[in-house]
């Protein structure tokens, strides 16, 4: 009997994560397609600041004007990155977006009882980490997109439907596009889902309200928490709320920023796009700066 609703509790939440998250991955499948296939890199330079601190801080505000999910903006980063936007202004948007999305921001506000501190200081840490991540990457990783980047396997085939005059940006080719990109992206994300499910099952909330630890054991803890249960972004915070009473400040917010720029399901996401090495040492610049920026918070 307790086999069976361990079965169900998890196909629950498998099932959650699953439907909450396909139709953003859907979206920025075809947004990232429609990047790699009608943006030139000629419109990009010109939009772009040549700055790359200005670059950083106008990538960390995208996501107030385009709002977007974790999800969507891994796919997303991966058709700017093609296209020639810089690695640190890609890596930015993708840890900014989804901190800075309206409904999040909304969403935190309601959770927390109408608290702009928690909420400002959600945006704000989240905005300065994704920055300094950002630059990090470019200062550690190379500055060629092809020594990060796993080998295109998006090779549009000459359309035969007789009717995109062999430019290639008809919407056969474009549908062609969007569902290989799919296709690929979707294999880790179930994989990441269903470890995702498993660790929902594995650690609970009331087993880590019963650790009573100090302050940086519990936002260690809180991180490795955000990491592996993989929530939404838009839902994250009201599990947040719930940890007031028990943990300090610093460990909850360190739960509010990690989640939305780095967990199971996309790390797998990454790693379909982005080469293991480049994964690895952005998951640890991840989890060390929020960790040093959240540990700031008195």
């Amino acid at each position: 009997m307790e086999v069976e609703i361990k079965v169900e509790e998890f196909s629950k939440v498998f099932t959650s994560i699953v439907l909450e998250a396909l139709p953003f991955i859907i979206i920025g499948v075809f947004l990232s397609s429609f990047i790699q296939m009608y943006i030139s890199e000629e419109h990009i330079r010109r939009i772009l600041p040549k700055n790359k601190l200005a670059g950083g801080i106008l990538a960390s505000m995208v996501g107030l004007v385009f709002p977007t999910c974790e999800c969507t903006s891994v796919t997303i980063t991966k058709g700017l990155m093609k296209k020639g936007v810089p690695v640190n202004m890609a890596i930015t948007y993708m840890l900014a977006a989804p901190i800075v999305n309206p409904l999040v921001i909304l969403s935190t506000y309601y959770a927390f009882n109408n608290n702009v501190k928690i909420v400002a200081l959600r945006v704000a840490i989240g905005m300065i980490a994704a920055i300094v991540i950002g630059y990090l990457i470019l200062i550690l990783s190379p500055s060629d997109v092809s020594n990060i980047m796993k080998d295109d396997k998006y090779v549009i085939n000459p359309c035969t439907c007789g009717c995109c005059t062999g430019n290639h940006k008809g919407l056969k080719p474009f549908l062609y596009h969007a569902s290989a990109e799919f296709n690929n992206v979707a294999v880790y994300f179930i994989v990441g889902a269903f470890l995702a499910a498993a660790s929902n099952l594995i650690i609970s909330k009331q087993s880590l309200i019963s650790v009573r630890s100090p302050v940086v054991v519990s936002t260690i803890i809180m991180l490795a928490f955000a990491y592996f249960v993989s929530l939404c972004s838009e839902a994250d915070a009201f599990v947040a709320s719930t940890f007031m009473a028990h943990f300090p400040l610093c460990s909850v917010m360190s739960f509010l920023v990690l989640g939305p720029m780095i967990d199971i399901k996309n790390t797998l996401m990454l790693m379909s796009y982005f080469k293991k090495s480049f994964v690895l040492k952005l998951t640890f610049l991840i989890f060390a700066v929020d960790f040093i920026l959240c540990s700031l918070i008195i």
